[in-house]
């Protein structure tokens, strides 16, 4: 395959599965090298056949792991088969994403692939369609189990998934169809009531990832059309609009709490996973976890009405007395309490927030309730002890800004602490201030 050939087949089907990679170059190489290989600084090389005398760099904010380079490295030696074929070049380009599709599945469960692509291929067929005007929803556990030799054919999934009926049976969410290795239907699951929240799953598929235990593969359609897959009970692959994403859950985790104390890393944890469900929830959001010496420095971004606490109220009031609320009070033993001030007419969002959170640390709260809050319009802003100091709170941008809305806001409170933007079509992306040279850069890219 000629470099310039393989470097667009790179660019095109590779980089999308791993959001935020791009090529930056390209290294010697020899007859001695790996295929497919972890560079300096966590960079991936890659080159399609052992003789080539070169590698491309690809590179991305969080380093790859082992289980990236595996899958890449299953991709190019599908690739090479396809090549070896005696296709001609137009359906060898035709072939390339099912090709991806493929290397994905086989490294997921070599013995369970056939099924699980063949299971993917009539999902995504459901995707472009509805039942009785509605957007269906699926959900699958393939097993570790094969079906007899006397199975009904009947019972294959492929002849399941073309009925109108199996619209109606596994909604992927509380519910699954068992499927046997070799893609037969065995038995019809409820997901258990009770579940682990800290599963590295967004929120409204933990009930169904906890079924996938062992070597079982969970597979689940969204509504929007968006496809899930599941192992040891983590999110490991999503197929989102239109292109299959990789998610490096542990790698992003501990990159956002950097070497710092066991309290910090519970709260940056429950802060990922509540991105996570906002990037599933598709409502878009955007969350800071302050350095404890920022706690007042980030105040003068934040708006006194939409502070939670009577010790940014009051800070805030030490800030400005030009505020619209205290237009009418000319001496400062006539301004309100905090307490007095959250009962104003115009507050009925702030006094509710603080009625729902109830002084809990953010990391206490309720799953559920951390993604509807994050889902609030506006930004989240939690200390570095893991108090909520707003919900839902405008930002006031610095000059200079560029970008949309959430990311000049997610950028600005990265000067104060980790920050984390998440786009209406799920894109999540970290930041953080660098000290040393005084700019914002990027922790990692995801979705």
């Amino acid at each position: 395959m000629k470099r310039e050939d393989f470097t667009k087949f790179i660019e095109d089907h590779v980089l999308s599965i791993f959001t935020g990679s791009e090529i930056i170059g390209f290294d010697e190489s020899n007859s001695r090298d790996a295929i497919v290989a972890l560079g300096v600084n966590g960079t991936m090389l890659v080159k399609f056949n052992r003789l080539d005398n070169y590698r491309i760099i690809i590179k991305r904010v969080q380093p790859f792991k082992s289980f990236e380079i595996n899958l890449v490295k299953t991709i190019i030696e599908e690739m090479s088969d396809l090549y070896s074929s005696n296709l001609g070049p137009e359906y060898i380009k035709d072939m390339e994403a099912y090709l991806i599709e493929k290397a994905i599945c086989i490294a997921l469960s070599n013995s369970a692939s056939k099924t699980l692509h063949d299971i993917l291929r009539l999902l995504e067929a459901w995707g472009q369609r509805t039942y009785e005007g509605n957007h269906i929803g699926f959900g699958f556990v393939i097993s570790n189990k094969r079906a007899g030799k006397q199975t009904n054919p009947n019972l294959n999934i492929s002849k399941l998934l073309k009925t109108d009926f199996s619209a109606l049976l596994g909604d992927g969410i509380n519910t699954v169809l068992e499927i046997s290795l070799d893609g037969y239907l065995i038995n019809y699951l409820t997901a258990p009531k009770q579940f682990d929240q800290e599963l590295l799953v967004p929120y409204n598929y933990i009930r169904i990832a906890s079924l996938c235990t062992g070597n079982k593969i969970g597979v689940s359609l969204m509504r929007n059309g968006d496809i899930l897959l599941f192992k040891d009970k983590t999110l490991l692959f999503a197929r989102r609009n239109g292109n299959w994403v990789c998610f490096s859950h542990e790698e992003i985790i501990s990159k956002l709490a950097d070497r710092s104390g066991d309290y910090t890393q519970e709260v940056r944890k429950a802060i990922y996973l509540s991105a996570l469900d906002t990037s599933f929830a598709r409502t878009g959001g955007c969350i800071v976890h302050l350095n404890k010496e920022d706690y007042y420095n980030v105040l003068k971004h934040i708006d006194i009405c939409d502070c939670l606490n009577s010790t940014c109220y009051d800070y805030k009031l030490q800030e400005t007395m030009t505020h619209s609320f205290f237009a009418d009070f000319t001496e400062p033993q006539e301004l309100p309490t905090f307490e007095e001030f959250i009962k104003e007419e115009k507050m009925t969002k702030t006094a509710n927030l603080i009625q729902l959170i109830g002084g809990r640390k953010f990391s206490d709260l309720d799953r559920k309730l951390r993604l509807e809050l994050m889902s609030i319009d506006g930004a989240t802003v939690i200390d570095a002890d893991g108090n909520i100091l707003a919900v839902g709170a405008i930002i006031k941008i610095e000059a200079g800004s560029t970008g949309g809305g959430r990311l000049a806001a997610a950028k600005t409170l990265s000067k104060y602490g980790m920050s984390i933007k998440i786009s209406n079509d799920g894109r999540m992306e970290g930041f953080r201030m660098d000290k040393n040279k005084l700019r914002v850069r990027p922790l990692f890219v995801l979705g």
